[in-house]
């Protein structure tokens, strides 16, 4: 079922931010990048900038937007969608998602950037068909994320995901976070660079240093190295791939997930050597699996993958927080009642519903009928068909739903009077009033028994 709902992903980094434009069906239709003011420890205003920027890229406004999702790297609190911990930039303003949402006037996600990473990988790349899904995402540091049927798993402290700081060797080196044995303080680039210059240093020599001097050892000089055959870098790597493969074994021991999805630069820049040694050392787990099932891959989103899960997040939110992938048709309650209508595609002035095309606004009561909203009463009343009043909210419940849905178009022209709200509440109904596009989504995932009114324009 096609998702043409619009949304923006923002991913905050140290030295970037990139704000992405999104249809539902995670069509990239615009991108604004700019540099992150490192002078300026106020997150808010740089990423309502962003946002702006994107979405002049797009040429739409903000109320053709159903949500807007925003990554940061640091540990974030999903209740009170907050900043808690940033270690590489500083963050005066941790209440940055709820600024933003004031500023626009829509729902605003918060998450963490590698965390939403996988979550992208789940939606749109290498963890499409996958239930249970762990990233590793090897950089600067070691980031990782937890997906399982399609939610993001956050833990009750939200440090589900902080792969990085699993200790793979008690008592070992000193990690960035304090601790010692780390999986990011033996794997990460950083670790990868240390152990580098203490070769060096000892006398060993190597390619590297013709290709970034003193400079950072960044993950494209230690590909070009490699594929040179240079020795140093080469044992390195080796090293490299050995870590990994014990901290997957780790993972797979604890969480036996479908899929591990590797990703990061440095992954991008040496996967190609890395991968198969993994693979070997993995497959060679003193214990034994009932069946080989669990798979190793690199991830298929690239720059774009922490921004288009940032829209994933606020997309699931609104949706009750499943993911629902691309082309996924919803869960269908099986109570044994007749058949009710699933609204296929929702376009500006037409809506499907069962494969046919519906051109005006119109209820879907609880026994599944499909009737066209009649507007001369309101017009007549109002001067305006763009309100729902008492009336209207009998006849979408009769048959006695659960769950009211109205879709107020797609700029949320349609308001309810004070008598049509007050009906609906004595009624003890839970009722919703979303932009269409949303109304559609959340029609379709709803409980039976259940309606619907949706306004079909603006």
């Amino acid at each position: 079922m096609s998702d043409l709902r619009t949304f923006v992903g923002v991913d905050v980094g140290g030295t970037k931010i990139l704000a992405t434009v999104v249809t539902g069906d995670g069509e990239v239709r615009a991108r604004h990048k700019q540099s992150t003011d490192r002078d300026s420890d106020r997150l808010a205003p740089q990423v309502i900038a962003a946002v702006d920027g994107a979405l002049a890229a797009a040429e739409i406004k903000i109320g053709g937007v159903s949500g807007i999702g925003i990554a940061v790297p640091g540990v974030v609190d999903s209740e009170s969608k907050t900043v808690v911990h940033t270690p590489n930039i500083t963050v005066a303003d941790p209440d940055i998602a709820q600024r933003v949402a004031e500023h626009y006037g829509v729902p605003v996600a918060l998450g963490n950037d590698v965390t939403l990473g996988t979550f992208a990988e789940c939606w749109l790349g290498a963890g499409r068909e996958a239930d249970t899904v762990v990233g590793i995402f090897v950089g600067t540091g070691i980031g990782g994320g937890v997906i399982i049927d399609g939610r993001v798993r956050n833990g009750p402290e939200d440090l589900a995901g902080e792969i990085g700081h699993m200790v793979l060797m008690v008592d070992g080196p000193v990690c960035g976070c304090g601790n010692r044995g780390c999986f990011e303080a033996l794997a990460s680039r950083t670790a990868l660079e240390n152990e580098i210059r203490r070769q060096l240093d000892e006398g060993r020599e190597s390619l590297i240093v013709e290709l970034v001097g003193n400079g950072r050892i960044r993950s494209g000089p230690l590909a070009t190295a490699l594929e040179a055959g240079d020795a140093l870098i080469t044992e390195v790597m080796q090293t490299e791939a050995h870590y990994l493969a014990q901290g997957i074994l780790s993972v797979r021991h604890l969480l036996n997930p479908d899929m591990i999805i590797l990703g990061g630069g440095v992954m991008e820049a040496c996967g190609s050597f890395l991968l198969p040694l993994i693979e070997q050392e993995v497959r060679a787990d003193c214990l034994r699996a009932s069946r080989d099932a669990m798979r190793i891959v690199l991830s298929e989103l690239t720059d774009d993958a922490v921004a288009l899960g940032a829209a994933a997040l606020v997309r699931a939110e609104i949706g009750g927080g499943r993911l629902e992938r691309v082309g996924e048709e919803p869960e269908q309650q099986e109570d044994g009642g007749p058949p009710m209508p699933v609204i296929e595609q929702v376009k500006f002035g037409v809506v499907m519903v069962d494969g046919q095309a519906v051109a005006h606004d119109f209820y879907i009561r609880a026994d599944g009928e499909l009737r066209k909203r009649k507007k001369k009463r309101a017009r007549r009343l109002y001067k305006t068909s763009h309100v729902l009043d008492d009336v209207d909210m009998r006849k979408l419940c009769k048959g006695g739903p659960e769950t009211v849905i109205i879709g107020c178009g797609y700029q949320s022209q349609v308001t309810l009077t004070d008598e049509a709200k007050s009906y609906l509440d004595g009624l003890g109904v839970d009722w919703r009033c979303l932009p269409t596009p949303d109304a559609a989504v959340a029609y379709n995932e709803a409980p039976r028994p259940k309606a619907a009114l949706l306004h079909v324009t603006c």
